[in-house]
Order: structure tokens, then C-alpha cells, then sequence
């Protein structure tokens, strides 16, 4: 059998994105958005054992966020991207394009200089309670660099996320193509399968 004949794909088309993909997207955007949340709280509150437990959260979400980044340009390679509405300039194809490019690389820098940050200001990091990675380094201007090279990069991550939330709606309400709608989730076929 093929999976593009199956009503909710796994993998993607040129027309469409598969439910993988859909996943990846939507897990990603929540849980980033979780993490300036709660990176908010714990910057603005007074050392107690909460604050304490919120940098614990921040620090083993963000070591998730970078294996799911590293998984989902992995499927982004190995698939088939649909293309964008042939309506579309050329100007706006590559802006398109610079926009996803900067997102990667900002959602794979954002987690490794926090790491990098903690790591090497002798900080341990426990994911979830799981296993712990203990400290490289007790380098504290190197730690400063990348305490302040990630709050740049956060800074740029939310410019680039805005960018990409605007170019959306626009293709939603103003130029009315399926640009949005394909990176919606389903749960149900309301599609029959072609068995000719």
C-alpha cells in the first residue's frame, strides 16, 4: 500500500502536509510558547524552591526541544514539501523560505547556548527526573556569553514566530488560499479513498 492513499496521511504531499509534520508544527509552537512563559515566571519571581523548579522545567524542555527540531528537520529532509500557491511572487516565495530558515536555526540555537549557559556555569541539568547531565565547566563569562547570546536569539525567535503567525492570516483572510488550512490537524476522514 502507499501512504498517500490513505485519507489522513503520515507523510506529506505536494498539495498538503501529513500528520507528522502537522504534529511536529503544532507540539513545537505550544510547547515553545510554554517555554517563554514560563521563562517570564522565573526571571520575575524571588528565589524560592518554585523558581527553583520552573528553571528545572525550562532547562529539561528545552533539551526536548532540541531533539524534536533535530527530528523534524530529519522528516523535513527525507519529505516532499508542498509548494506554495502558484499565485505567489517570487519576492514573497523567498521571504517565505528565509523565514523557515531563520526559525530552525533559532529553534536549534535557542536550547544549545541555555545549555551551553547552564552547563557551563557549573550548573547540573535533570531531564524530568530521568538522568542528569552533569556540569562541563565552572566558566563563568563563557556562561555570561551565552546567558546573553540566548536571550538574543530569544528575542529574534519571537520576531521570526510573529513574522510567521502574520504571513498566515495574510494568506488566510487576504489572499484566501490553503496555505493555513493544510497545516490544520484531523482527527477523521471526511474524504473518501479512491479505490479505482
Amino acid at each position: 500500500f502507499k501512504l498517500k492513499e490513505y485519507p489522513l496521511m503520515m507523510k506529506n504531499t505536494r498539495n498538503t502536509y501529513g500528520q507528522i509534520a502537522k504534529c511536529f508544527h503544532w507540539l513545537m509552537a505550544f510547547l515553545i510558547i510554554g517555554m517563554y512563559l514560563v521563562a517570564y515566571m522565573m526571571i520575575n519571581i524571588s528565589p524560592s524552591h518554585f523558581r527553583d523548579s520552573l528553571y528545572n522545567l525550562h532547562k529539561a524542555t528545552g533539551l526536548l526541544l532540541l531533539g524534536l527540531v533535530a527530528l523534524r528537520l530529519w522528516w523535513r529532509v527525507f519529505n516532499v514539501q508542498p509548494t506554495l500557491p502558484a499565485s505567489i511572487s517570487i519576492w514573497q516565495r523567498h521571504a517565505a523560505n528565509w523565514n523557515i530558515v531563520g526559525l530552525y536555526i533559532l529553534m536549534f540555537a535557542m536550547p544549545i547556548t541555555g545549555f551551553l549557559a547552564s552547563t557551563l556555569a557549573n550548573h547540573a541539568i535533570t531531564f524530568y527526573g530521568l538522568f542528569t547531565i552533569l556540569p562541563l565547566a565552572n566558566n563563568h563569562t563563557a556562561s555570561r556569553f551565552f546567558s546573553k547570546s540566548h536571550e538574543i536569539a530569544s528575542y529574534l525567535l519571537i520576531m521570526f514566530f510573529a513574522l510567521h503567525v502574520i504571513g498566515a492570516f495574510y494568506h488566510h483572510f487576504f489572499l484566501k488560499d490553503d496555505v493555513l488550512i493544510r497545516m490544520r490537524l484531523r482527527f477523521k476522514n471526511n474524504s473518501r479513498v479512491n479505490n479505482k
